[in-house]
């Protein structure tokens, strides 16, 4: 395991090595490193989503998934690129894409470019001020209760699948300061 790393200065780290000391004080120079531990994705805290997790319920989303996706009302829960990106992927597939987001415009959270793709999708809807109160099914997603606009209006609909993207850290406790 890694015990520490050394960084040249920051106006020298482009050029000088970096040094990674393991376990047992093994010394190892290299000009780059990848970090890649993986995440750990923001839950969603809303009644049944446990319980329907991987059941139809998904936190993030791997193109593997889209082609699942063919013919079914799909329902995204945030506002940034990620989520954007995965509207975008599953619009070649599902029915529908419906991205519910918490905020009032995507404006803050999503890059121009993303925005202005999303409204080229015929099969995608993008709903604001919208937050899920609750999954609803037996054995595998069959809905979700929103809270809607300003008021916060109960609406119940009906979905194939819901996809969460409100968030991951970087998974790096293993990793010495």
């Amino acid at each position: 395991s890694v015990a520490s790393i050394e960084l040249g200065s920051p106006t020298e780290a482009d050029c000088l090595p970096h040094t990674i000391v393991l376990d047992g004080d093994h010394r190892l120079t290299i000009k780059a490193t990848v970090i890649a531990t993986g995440v750990q994705w923001r839950r969603l805290e809303t009644r049944g989503i446990d319980r329907l997790t991987g059941r139809g319920v998904c936190y993030g989303a791997a193109r593997t998934e889209a082609l699942g996706m063919r013919g079914r009302r799909v329902h995204i829960v945030g506002g940034g690129n990620s989520a954007g990106q995965a509207a975008m992927l599953f619009s070649n597939y599902a029915e529908s894409v419906t991205m519910l987001v918490r905020g009032p415009s995507l404006a803050a959270s999503m890059s121009h470019y993303v925005i202005s793709q999303l409204a080229t999708k015929a099969n995608v809807t993008v709903e604001t001020q919208v937050q899920v109160t609750a999954v609803e099914g037996a054995d595998r997603l069959e809905a979700l209760e929103l809270a809607v606009g300003p008021s916060r209006k109960r609406e119940r609909r009906a979905s194939d699948a819901l996809f969460v993207f409100i968030g991951a850290q970087a998974e790096t406790s293993w990793l010495p300061e």
